[in-house]
């Protein structure tokens, strides 16, 4: 079995950057139509998070202020992890939509206090055509490409293809430093117990080109709400992620 990596930088830090490729968002729907008009509501989830042996909550919703929507999610830090000093992590995607499209203006992710060596900032510049993006302590700039999405919004942009029916298909990711493809390859089908539901989910491989492999089971009947995710290293579990109550559930 294979799984994906996010930004994860070494132990607790890199854990707490999880965000950036563990990030979570709301659910699709059968039909491109009503999926359009549904995902888009407001929503929050909460997940459980393991990586590593260290435990961490994280929440995630969407809202919208006048044109634009508003994708934010915050990782905690639990137990004696907490006494590390680091995290809170913030994670905030602005976006509209165009086209029927995902169109993302500003991603950021970081803490309370700044950390060039950790903190990313990319904005998107759609007039222009071109984006800037810092991120390692160094500021990139790169032309944008039609569909283009962010660490955080890709997720979705991911679900409004699968509700048009789409199986194994790209989606070009700005991660602040470089673009990088990400692939969804369709694997099978298994039934998860979330919140206490046995829920029927379906796995899908999303191929970074990477040592490290990251895996997405998506709900079947829950509008593709992402049930649970896991990072794979050389065969070994990295980090886990798993639902535990959304408002999408109710």
């Amino acid at each position: 079995m294979r799984l994906r990596p996010l930004l994860f930088i070494n132990r607790i830090p890199a854990f707490l950057a999880l965000g950036v490729a563990f990030s979570l968002l709301l659910g699709l729907f059968p039909s491109v139509g009503s999926a359009s008009n549904l995902i888009f509501e407001p929503f929050r989830s909460e997940y459980a998070v393991d990586y590593s042996g260290f435990r961490a909550d994280r929440k995630v919703s969407l809202e919208k202020v006048g044109e634009e929507y508003i994708l934010r999610s915050t990782t905690r830090l639990k137990g004696v992890a907490r006494l590390s000093g680091y995290g809170p992590v913030y994670e905030i995607s602005r976006f509209t939509l165009h086209d029927g499209m995902i169109r993302p203006t500003l991603y950021s992710i970081g803490e309370d206090k700044e950390n060039p060596k950790r903190d990313i900032r990319i904005e998107f510049d759609w007039v222009s055509g071109m984006s800037e993006g810092f991120a390692k302590g160094n500021v990139q700039s790169f032309p944008l490409a039609a569909g283009m999405q962010d660490p955080l919004s890709f997720e979705l942009m991911g679900r409004l293809q699968l509700a048009e029916g789409k199986r194994d298909f790209v989606l070009h990711v700005h991660e602040g430093h470089r673009i990088r493809d990400y692939r969804f390859i369709e694997e099978e089908e298994e039934t998860l117990n979330i919140a206490s539901r046995a829920i029927s989910s379906t796995r899908f491989f999303i191929d970074r080109n990477s040592s490290r492999e990251l895996y997405y089971w998506f709900a079947d009947d829950l509008g593709y709400l992402p049930l649970q995710i896991r990072q794979l290293h050389g065969q070994k579990t990295k980090g886990t992620v798993t639902l535990t109550g959304s408002s999408l559930l109710d």
